[in-house]
């Protein structure tokens, strides 16, 4: 499964798409909130469901959108951020994505490659498995908090974060440069 470091970090790179940086960083919890489900040790639970998501956020969208259109987009990108976890989820392990419609579902992709002399040769595998859903309880749900995946995207972010800080500090100069330049 990926790491909550993982779920997270995604969900802050698609949030700062659609929000200001700071704003992402607290929207971004919404693609853990899926895993609420661990808690009471049945992970991959309703909460794994698109069907679900939907019929809760729709109500929530219908209101905001009549009475507090200002906090539509923040609902909107909130719930692309639960369905983005769901989404990574159905690629690690079975994830009840459409219950109860549907069993869950687990995609592996596979893209292997080999250079040889005779050239390169990439053998691209993609499997679909369909299993019944399993929602019961389990003496304990373990995974990792923190994975090397987690730890490398973490890494990329904050490198990405300093260089987006670095070139927004050449094209708009600070207030105090500018406060300093009217005094004279």
């Amino acid at each position: 499964m990926p790491d909550l470091l993982t779920h997270y970090l995604s969900s802050y790179l698609v949030a700062q798409a659609f929000v200001k940086r700071r704003h992402a960083i607290l929207i971004a919890f919404a693609g853990l909130l899926a895993d609420l489900d661990a808690l009471l040790r049945i992970h991959r639970w309703a909460t794994h469901s698109l069907v679900i998501a939907l019929a809760v956020f729709t109500p929530l969208l219908l209101l905001l959108y009549t009475y507090r259109r200002e906090y539509l987009k923040i609902a909107l990108v909130a719930l692309l951020l639960y369905t983005l976890h769901i989404a990574l989820d159905i690629f690690t392990a079975p994830t009840p994505a459409l219950w109860p419609l549907a069993p869950s579902l687990w995609l592996r992709v596979e893209v292997n490659g080999a250079s040889t002399t005779s050239g390169i040769a990439v053998t691209p595998t993609i499997t679909a498995t369909i299993k019944p859903v399993d929602f019961t309880q389990r003496e304990a749900v373990e995974g990792p908090i923190i994975s090397e995946t987690g730890l490398a995207l973490a890494i990329t972010t904050a490198i990405l974060t300093a260089a987006q800080n670095l070139a927004n500090k050449k094209r708009n100069p600070s207030k105090r440069a500018e406060a300093l330049c009217s005094c004279h």
